[in-house]
């Protein structure tokens, strides 16, 4: 396999993250890095002893010096500068949530097929083997009938209004950023759901601070599932089914052991000693799709991504949560909301200020 060359948008913590790991991908060499201010482009650049470090994201977008580029900004950037990079001929592994919007998201994979240009949101979760062993256990029957998952993602995030995850301009909010790992853990098994229920608490940033979420599906499964920015929680996840159950143990979304205990309390634990967090897995699937010319992941396809979304879209749409550019109608990124329309739409939900 050919050493796939690797760019990275954005110096922030899942960049870091993300280049620390990068040392156990099977082929690959990092070999630049953008961001906005020099100096942290320079420091992260010596960290990870990257060879380009650019100030200018499109400098890095259309040199010949890369052949992907993973896109670590805050959500509401991830749409143009995809888009740039499909423009520009450049893979992309993009970060989660791929876009703030399905509209967004189908725009950018409609323009990828266009160009034939891999793309592929990171979501990361999907490939690692801790996940694998549970596929595989659901699939050969372990536990007979899979028909209930339960999941959490819960930390004490940061209360700096400005920081990226409270503040609104910048897509901000529990459900984008970790909610989606629950919703994504249910809908690998169970596909789009048919109904969606949530409850949400909103913060004095008018961004969702905690959401409790239930997913049921006509065939008869159900899935409970948690984010919050403001709990402390083991993080664990749980899938029943007709003959015993799977624990994902702590924290589940980056777990390196899992079990299965059938009907009859019977054990079988597994452990995975991979080193790192576990983002090289995600890069060996793009750089293998690579090799075989594939434009988008099977594993996880534009249709998982868009049904994602989808999901997340109308979870927002009941919480009332819009964000710039964004109007609650069906068009994803022209119109811009005045305050007073913001607020009206907090008041028409029964759901509580924090």
């Amino acid at each position: 396999m050919k050493k796939v060359r690797w760019g990275i948008i954005g110096t922030g913590q899942i960049a870091h993250l993300f280049a620390s790991d990068f040392c156990h991908v099977k082929a690959g060499e990092l070999r630049a890095v953008a961001s906005r201010d020099k100096a942290s482009a320079d420091a992260f650049a010596a960290e990870f002893d990257i060879e380009l470090a650019f100030i200018d994201y499109f400098s890095l977008i259309n040199s010949h010096e890369v052949d992907v580029i993973y896109i670590a900004t805050p959500h509401v950037y991830h749409y143009d500068l995809t888009k740039a990079c499909i423009l520009a001929g450049k893979a992309v592994l993009c970060e989660k949530p791929f876009t703030i919007n399905q509209s967004q998201s189908k725009e950018l994979y409609d323009l990828a097929l266009e160009h034939n240009v891999f793309v592929m949101e990171a979501m990361w979760t999907r490939f690692n083997p801790v996940i694998e062993q549970v596929v595989e256990w659901v699939e050969e029957g372990e536990i007979g009938d899979l028909n209930s998952i339960q999941a959490s993602f819960n930390f004490v995030g940061p209360t700096d209004p400005d920081h990226r995850l409270m503040n609104l301009e910048l897509g901000g909010g529990a459900l984008l950023d970790i909610g989606i790992y629950p919703v994504f853990l249910a809908q690998l098994f169970f596909g789009k759901p048919d109904f969606v229920q949530n409850q949400a608490v909103i913060g004095d940033t008018d961004v969702d601070l905690f959401e409790q979420i239930l997913l049921g599906w006509e065939s008869g499964q159900l899935a409970s599932l948690d984010a919050s920015l403001i709990s402390c929680n083991p993080n664990r996840a749980m899938l029943s089914g007709s003959k015993g159950y799977i624990e994902i143990d702590s924290e589940w979304f980056k777990a390196k052991s899992c079990r299965v205990i059938s009907a009859d309390n019977k054990e079988r634990a597994v452990e995975f000693d991979f080193p790192g967090n576990g983002y090289q897995f995600e890069v060996d699937e793009v750089n293998r799709c690579l090799e075989e010319g594939l434009i988008q992941s099977p594993n996880h396809s534009w249709q998982n991504s868009l049904e994602l979304i989808a999901t997340l879209d109308e979870i927002r749409q009941d919480i009332g949560l819009y964000y710039p550019g964004e109007d609650g109608s069906s068009d994803g990124h022209h119109h811009h909301h005045d305050e007073e329309d913001l607020h009206h739409h907090h008041h028409e939900h029964s759901h509580h200020k924090h």
